[in-house]
């Protein structure tokens, strides 16, 4: 009887451990999935930017309507919707990702300090660090595509920076 006992405890142990990977491995599909596709989302969106005209990327990414190439509000804008993730509940505007751009609404700066984007920097290649607006004359733009999600892992966050260059 003893032996039928120590037999059955082992086993219940063995299909606990069992149970326990297989929940593990379920959850960690999960997220390896989820990231996956904020990955492919945020290369899309630099792929789109490598396809429209350099001078137009700022106007047309930026958190202003009012400069949009194509008339107010026809431009793509900071936000991206990602469909298959769900946005991080206290994000305030909607969107599972962003494209961050050293400016203030319409107003590219060189010297604000974005260490994500290796600001301060210049912009319009003319040997200065200014305060000047460069949105008209910029010649590298730096980048970053920023996703925010809430997925099976938790809270998770993934981002791509590069640098924009009409040389």
């Amino acid at each position: 009887m003893a032996e039928v006992m120590i037999a059955v405890a082992i086993m219940t142990l063995c299909v606990s451990l069992l149970s326990r990977t297989i929940s593990s491995t379920a959850v960690h599909t999960a997220a390896k999935r989820e990231k996956a596709i904020a990955v492919e989302a945020a290369k899309n969106v630099l792929e789109d930017m490598h396809n429209l005209p350099f001078g137009e990327l700022f106007a047309r990414y930026n958190a202003d309507p009012t400069d949009d190439p194509g008339g107010p509000g026809t431009a793509e804008g900071p936000g991206i919707e990602v469909p298959l993730l769900t946005p991080r509940p206290d994000d305030g505007d909607g969107f599972v990702g962003e494209v961050i751009l050293p400016a203030s609404d319409a107003v590219l700066l060189e010297n604000v300090t974005v260490k994500e984007l290796g600001l301060p920097r210049d912009l319009n290649g003319d040997s200065q660090i200014d305060a000047v607006d460069h949105a008209g004359d910029y010649i590298v733009l730096p980048v970053t595509v920023r996703m925010e999600w809430t997925g099976r892992g938790g809270a998770r966050t993934f981002e791509l920076t590069t640098m924009f260059a009409d040389l």
